[in-house]
């Protein structure tokens, strides 16, 4: 049975959270716009007693997959002559590609990430010397960035265009099995780049019907060109609960694997 296919018979209400003792943290602060699409913070509560109740997004979800089996759509839904709807490129070509659509990152930006960072070296957006220090002292987690500054960033990850509706049903699948993934691996939250290839593959054939080996090999062409393994170990947290900042990642590879990060 896949990955996606374990979320889906498996799907459990809450996410994983470290346990550290300290000083109690501060609420995280809302950025404006809200907090972006893929990475939410965990919602409390225990797991639902009794069968779950599917919602509309999971009935949707359902008739497109049984849509896309039925019309043979797995075979690649989008003819490259109408504008390589199933094309894969660079975030930074969003613009060109994606003018009318949302660019989705098959591999999330975040995986690349220390949680709550984001943007092209540290990611860490200032709120003010004074601020930035109390926040930096209750919110470990808040520091770092990329893992692997010089070979991706946001920029270079690996996008498909698709709509908005489709880009929250894709990652409704796709965060679903990251944090399966990442409940089972050592260390705890990480993945190798291999298998979150595999599970963005996966997750965006199933909701686009666009070819999922044609996907895979592409990500996997593509992120070799940028000098990335398959087994480069990423973050595999779609909540932000690990803690896994610059410091700490860079522990876990120096004991677990020959890779570096870098800044």
């Amino acid at each position: 049975m896949s990955i996606l296919a374990q979320g889906a018979v498996g799907q459990q209400a809450g996410a994983g959270v470290l346990v550290r003792k300290g000083p109690p943290r501060l609420p995280a602060p809302r950025p404006a716009g809200g907090f972006p699409v893929d990475e939410l913070p965990a919602s409390p509560g225990a797991p639902p007693k009794g069968p779950v109740l599917l919602g509309p997004l999971d009935y949707y979800l359902a008739l497109l997959s049984l849509m896309n089996v039925a019309t043979n759509r797995h075979r690649d839904n989008q003819n490259d002559e109408e504008k390589d709807k199933c094309k894969i490129y660079s975030y930074k070509d969003a613009q060109k590609e994606c003018p009318d659509g949302r660019s989705h990152h098959i591999v999330p930006d975040r995986c690349w990430r220390s949680p709550g960072t984001r943007g092209p070296k540290t990611g860490k957006v200032s709120l003010g010397p004074m601020l930035d220090s109390i926040l930096d002292e209750y919110l470990p987690g808040r520091g770092g960035g990329y893992y692997y500054a010089d070979k991706m960033d946001e920029g270079k990850g690996q996008c498909i265009c698709v709509s908005e509706e489709k880009h929250l049903a894709i990652h409704k699948m796709y965060d679903q099995s990251e944090k399966i993934v990442g409940e089972k691996a050592i260390p705890k939250w990480t993945a190798t780049l291999d298998e979150l290839e595999a599970v963005g593959a996966e997750s965006v054939s199933a909701v686009t019907g666009c070819d999922e080996n044609k996907i895979k090999n592409t990500l996997r062409s593509r992120h070799e060109n940028l000098g990335l393994s398959k087994d480069t170990l990423l973050r595999a947290d779609p909540h932000g609960q690990s803690g896994l900042t610059m410091q700490k990642f860079v522990e876990i590879l120096s004991t677990n694997s020959h890779q570096k990060p870098f800044r």
